[in-house]
This record gives structure tokens, sequence and C-alpha cells, in this order.
């Protein structure tokens, strides 16, 4: 066998095992105007996270998927590499979804899909004409480790739903990637951490010499000041973030 007919198949192979692994937990925030595209591997479950029991499931093709209802959420089980529509309906609320096959790419296998208004998924430009909303530019920098920085470039406070919205920036000036599953970032009232909160990722690693834009939604505590945690490698910065005036 030739050298490159070996590297040839050898490259299939890798690329064969890493479309079979499953992905990791993945976040969604809808205000249920976007359908979210959900990604499956056949042979795999993949769990939509709720938080509660969806009252009716809609299958655009149910022949080629089994659904099951569960007590914080769905379970979707592929029967045949076929794509089609997902709507979840509960308690007023629509969650619009696209089944479609990984093709290659990591397959979802926990999403978290957390519900939140439209003003705070509208771009930045959009919530500054919003009367409820005020944006705050904060440019405070943490320095997490050697190569890894964050920076906090503003804040939206959304009043009529009393959260506090971060657009975060995190540097990588290594020159290995790193998966931001190996990040926690945490809202901290002294040792506990806030109830209310959630950071999703525009993607699931900061490439080498690259930088990354993630959201941080706290909830319930406009009014008092509290710590941004960020926890690297067994050790944890802290940055004060203060309070908002009423």
């Amino acid at each position: 066998m030739r050298s490159k007919d070996f590297v040839l198949i050898a490259l299939l192979f890798v690329g064969t095992a890493i479309a079979s692994q499953p992905g990791d937990k993945r976040t969604i925030l809808t205000s249920g105007e976007s359908v979210h595209t959900i990604h499956y591997q056949l042979g795999q479950s993949t769990i939509l996270y709720l938080g509660t029991k969806p009252e009716t499931v809609i299958c655009g093709n149910k022949n080629y998927f089994n659904i099951e209802k569960i007590k914080e959420g769905i379970t979707v089980q592929p029967l045949a590499n076929f794509s089609t529509n997902l709507t979840i309906l509960d308690q007023g609320r629509r969650y619009l979804f696209y089944l479609t096959p990984a093709a290659g790419r990591m397959a979802d296998t926990f999403v978290d899909v957390k519900w939140i208004s439209q003003s705070e998924v509208l771009p930045i430009e959009k919530l500054a004409t919003s009367k409820s909303v005020k944006i705050n530019e904060i440019n405070q920098r943490v320095r997490i480790s050697k190569d890894l920085e964050l920076v906090i470039l503003r804040q939206k406070v959304v009043s009529e739903s009393k959260r506090r919205i971060f657009e975060v920036e995190i540097k990588n000036q290594g020159l290995l990637g790193i998966k931001t599953e190996r990040l926690a970032i945490l809202a901290m009232n002294g040792r506990s951490a806030l109830t209310v909160q959630t950071m999703v990722w525009e993607e699931d690693e900061i490439k080498s010499r690259k930088f990354l834009k993630g959201r941080l939604i706290v909830g319930n505590f406009l009014g008092k000041p509290f710590d941004l945690v960020v926890r690297y490698r067994g050790y944890d910065t802290r940055a004060t973030i203060r309070g908002i005036a009423h």
C-alpha cells in the first residue's frame, strides 16, 4: 500500500470517529420567534430540557422520530436520516426547532432550552431604542491566567424582566484552543451563586490567538452589587460588579 493511501484511510477513520462522538451540553435562548437547529445522530437520543413537561409536541414527520415527553422536557430518538420541523407548545409559549442529521459535525445530546423575553435577544443597537432598556459601557478586564483575559464589555438592564445582561469577550493568547466547558463563569453573592443566571458562548471553543464573545444573564438582582467569579483549573478570579440605582 502506498503511503499516501495509508494517510487517506487514516484521515477517513479519524473523521468517522469524530462524527460519532456525542456533543456536549448546549444552551439555547429563545423567545419563540426564531427556529433553532438541532443536530442529531442515529443511535443517539437528544434531550431538550425545558424545565417542565410540555403540553403539546408537534413533529413535522413523526414516522422518522420517536419523541417522548419526560418530566422536564422531551427526548428525541431519530429512526432515519430525515430533516423536519418540531414545535413545542407550553404555558402560552412556543418553541421552534429544526431537526436535521449531524452530517459530520458534533451531534446534540443535551440541549438546555431557556425562555427569555424578545427584548433580551435583540442586538444591542436595537436594544438601545427600547425605553425599558439601559445600556452601560463597562470595559472591565479580568486576568484569568497567563494566556486568558476576560473583558466585560457592556451591561444591558432590562427593567421589564428585572434582568441584567452582560456582554463579555474572552481572549486566548495561548498556542492551544480551550473548550469553554473548562471555564465556569458565575455571578455570586458572597459564597452563594445567584439562583437566576445563564452563561452562553457563541462557540464551544476559544481558538488560539483569537477571542470569543458570550452573554451572561442575571435575574432578580438589579440593585445590589455581586461578584463575577471565573473558575479555571481549580482557581477563582473575582471581579466586583456594581449594583444598579433605582
